[in-house]
């Protein structure tokens, strides 16, 4: 779909190295991270904004040519990035137009403080996107996208035209796989009126219950 394009495979080993050469000041961060992830996630915006191009992950599918997505988006914006489900940009796909880019700059001007910070829960999960992750390139690609230098590929094109999504996954914790299926949960039960009710209906009884036999349920706590 793409012969055009240089494919370049990076592992382990390569990236460390990479970081280390390139961008010492971030290697204590690299290597402090205890998940692998955190580390996939620094390395891939520290190659786009060293190399420029495109950053794309093992499972996704091409169904059309780069050039069709990079023809669709304005000169002017030289940072391309796709939309993510429930809400903020995706870091599957992360194109830029040329190294060095500002947009790409500022996500990783944030990288440090965002590590050290005591502020994001501690699971596996959400230590991977609040600190490194999506919610993370979300955020700070919404303090630095601006002025016309960032595009977003729209959901409606991007989804079933542009790419399919295989969705592997595979960092995903126990934590990571309980938040996912309580969101597909959510979807159902909101997408289904009785169901949504029949729950609500479920909830406000066992308050009722809880409220009515709380010293019932004191003692049996005690015993």
């Amino acid at each position: 779909m793409n012969p055009q394009f240089v494919y370049c495979h990076w592992n382990h080993s390569e990236l460390e190295a990479f970081v280390a050469d390139e961008y010492p000041w971030l290697l204590s961060t690299y290597l402090a991270y205890p998940y692998v992830i955190q580390r996939c996630n620094l390395a891939r915006y520290l190659l786009v904004y060293h190399y420029g191009g495109t950053y794309v992950d093992l499972d996704v599918v091409s169904r059309t040519s780069m050039s069709v997505i990079f023809a669709s988006a304005p000169v002017s914006a030289g940072f391309i990035v796709a939309p993510t489900k429930p809400f903020g940009y995706a870091q599957e796909f992360i194109a830029v137009r040329r190294p060095r880019d500002p947009v790409m700059r500022g996500v990783i001007a944030g990288v440090r403080r965002a590590a050290a910070s005591l502020w994001y829960p501690p699971l596996p999960y959400t230590r991977n996107m609040f600190r490194i992750g999506t919610v993370y390139f979300t955020r700070l690609l919404n303090c630095y996208g601006g002025e016309g230098r960032m595009f977003v590929i729209p959901a409606s094109k991007y989804y079933g035209i542009y790419v399919d999504h295989v969705g592997g996954a595979s960092w995903h914790s126990w934590d990571g796989r309980i938040i996912w299926n309580t969101y597909l949960l959510y979807k159902r039960v909101t997408h289904r009126p009785t169901v949504l009710l029949a729950a609500l209906s479920a909830i406000l009884v066992l308050l009722v219950v809880i409220i009515r036999y709380r010293r019932c349920f004191r003692r049996l706590l005690k015993s």
